[in-house]
């Protein structure tokens, strides 16, 4: 039996819009349907609407895996469902996002090594399989950096403050922080994430503003703050951990 989903979508096209606005759309649709299949539905009714494969929020959560079916995405979200890009700040063509700003984040980490980790993180993965029909071994190693870094998106722009303050350096950059130091083990790595105002010490849970939940995510970027304290020679950092342990 079909399901009725009633839908707000977020409309935008740099090239010849002012402001956002939000188109609404009814459709029926099978729950055993995928969240690719209602995308490609919603395009076949809203011409040209734009979307690409890192992700989006619903009712305020990020949706990353288009193989999620509907009866799933129905269950948690009911049947309205507000559909937004992960930063709409960044909106480029209704869901697509600019993600210049992303990559200009995780300079420090390049830095110290980002891009070499990534490359081996996705021969991997992905040693003897196909991805979005390339096969990786005839991937450039700048690509497949590429392909692995972006996979960290959804998690760039899923909390507020991720979205409010472009300052913020970001769960998705502590995440690829902490990789990295799971390989190089060096101080250096430590202090990219120890910025007083923007850094660790701002963190919001993700399991909160991601859909399906996991809290691996956030327990991940705990341990890491824990060996900041820990080892973390920054006098700010030192401070302020003298300060909690004061108050205690």
């Amino acid at each position: 039996m079909e399901k009725k989903i009633n839908l707000e979508l977020f409309r935008f096209d740099i090239k010849t819009d002012y402001l956002p606005y939000f188109a609404k759309l009814t459709i029926k649709v099978a729950p055993e349907k995928s969240l690719l299949d209602l995308l490609k539905i919603i395009q076949d009714s809203v011409y040209d609407y734009g979307y690409n494969g890192y992700g989006f929020k619903i009712n305020g959560v990020v949706v990353f895996d288009f193989e999620l079916s509907l009866f799933e995405l129905i269950k948690k979200f009911g049947n309205a469902w507000k559909v937004e890009p992960l930063n709409a700040h960044l909106a480029l063509k209704d869901l697509a996002i600019n993600i210049e700003p992303f990559w200009e984040k995780l300079m420090p980490l390049k830095q110290l090594g980002l891009d070499e980790l990534a490359y081996d993180e996705v021969l991997s993965a992905f040693k003897h399989t196909d991805f979005k029909e390339i096969c990786v071994e005839n991937l450039e190693s700048k690509m497949l950096s590429n392909t692995f870094l972006l996979s960290f998106l959804p998690y760039a722009y899923a909390t507020p403050l991720s979205v409010e303050n472009p300052n913020y350096l970001g769960e998705a950059y502590f995440l690829l922080a902490a990789a990295l130091y799971a390989k190089h083990k060096t101080d250096d790595i430590l202090e990219a994430v120890c910025d007083m105002e923007n850094g660790i010490l701002n963190v919001q849970r993700l399991k909160t503003y991601l859909f399906p939940q996991d809290d691996k995510f956030d327990l991940c970027i705990e341990e890491l703050k824990t060996l900041i304290f820990d080892r973390c020679e920054n006098p700010k950092i030192q401070k302020f951990k003298t300060r909690i342990l004061k108050s205690l």
